[in-house]
């Protein structure tokens, strides 16, 4: 029993639960981080909650917002619609917290996936260097000389234009950046005298990679992403507001239920005031939260 006891005070004084506490401790250090780490977690935590059991808050469908064509049009907030309906006759409080759902997961797709393959991308460019390192640049460069949402478009018209469509397009766009970040993180750790060791010792490639180098770049990854996925939810609302992406017209989606309301602004504002300040605030939230994880992650913080 006492055996059990000292093990498990031991595992949490182990270094790397004393790092996860000091990361925490830094992360809460400032009251901006520490709310967007709270904003983060609320988003998150409402798009399981409508992925696994939305029946908790009393919705159902979380797939679908069914209109009401018997009154279409906006009616304000009330009790029974707290915050208003929008056309046509979509009762705005489910529907924004069905659209948190699908936008939360559809960034988290996007940005794990670009995340994933540029890092694979990046390290590998530079740690091989030469003609390899040359070839994979070159290509990254291509993809960072065209604005972004216009070669998602672009490849979106050739791929097509449902939400698994819009999430592959952005997915192909996306990972540029975390090539080119992991390439610079990679050039500098080969040089590295444990990296050399590695590699004089006779291990494989794919081990020094994994083992030594792909570790030390997920930090700066790591906030990237964070950043990145206000970036992609706020490029998926872009391209649903401007009626890009062709789907149901009554699949919940943030920058649907802006455009939905949008010509209503004047008579009927909260048509797109509360859908604008939902996705306003997981905007808000995930760069405080990425200037908080970059502050946690400073060297110059954790001496």
């Amino acid at each position: 029993m006492i055996g059990e006891i000292n093990k498990g005070s031991r595992k949490f004084q182990s270094p790397r639960w004393v790092s996860i506490k000091l990361t925490l401790k830094l992360l809460f250090r400032t009251p901006t981080s520490a709310a967007g780490f709270m904003i983060m977690l609320f988003y998150i935590g409402t798009a399981l909650i409508m992925q696994f059991a939305p029946g908790l808050i009393g919705i159902s469908d979380p797939g679908y917002m069914p209109p009401n064509f018997s009154n279409p049009f906006p009616i304000p907030p009330s009790t029974k619609y707290p915050f208003g309906t929008t056309y046509p006759g979509i009762n705005l409080f489910p529907a924004v917290f069905k659209a948190i759902r699908i936008d939360v997961f559809s960034a988290i797709a996007i940005v794990g996936a670009g995340a994933i393959i540029g890092t694979l991308i990046g390290v590998v460019s530079g740690y091989k260097g030469k003609s390899v390192d040359q070839v994979m640049m070159r290509i990254t460069d291509i993809f960072f000389s065209l604005p972004f949402l216009v070669l998602a478009m672009a490849i979106g018209f050739i791929l097509g234009r449902t939400l698994n469509d819009i999430i592959i397009a952005l997915i192909i766009v996306w990972w540029p950046i975390y090539a080119r970040l992991t390439r610079g993180q990679t050039l500098y750790l080969k040089n590295e005298l444990y990296v050399k060791y590695s590699m004089l010792s006779g291990n494989s490639t794919i081990k020094t990679l994994f083992k030594h180098i792909v570790p030390n770049t997920i930090t700066p990854v790591l906030v990237q992403m964070s950043v990145d996925m206000a970036n992609v939810i706020l490029a998926i609302a872009g391209l649903y507001f401007i009626g890009f992406a062709a789907t149901s017209p009554y699949l919940p989606e943030l920058g649907s239920l802006i455009s939905y309301g949008f010509p209503y602004a004047l008579t009927a504002p909260w048509t797109i005031l509360y859908p604008g300040l939902f996705l306003l605030m997981f905007a808000l939230g995930m760069n405080l939260f990425g200037d908080g994880l970059r502050d946690a992650f400073n060297p110059k913080y954790r001496s």
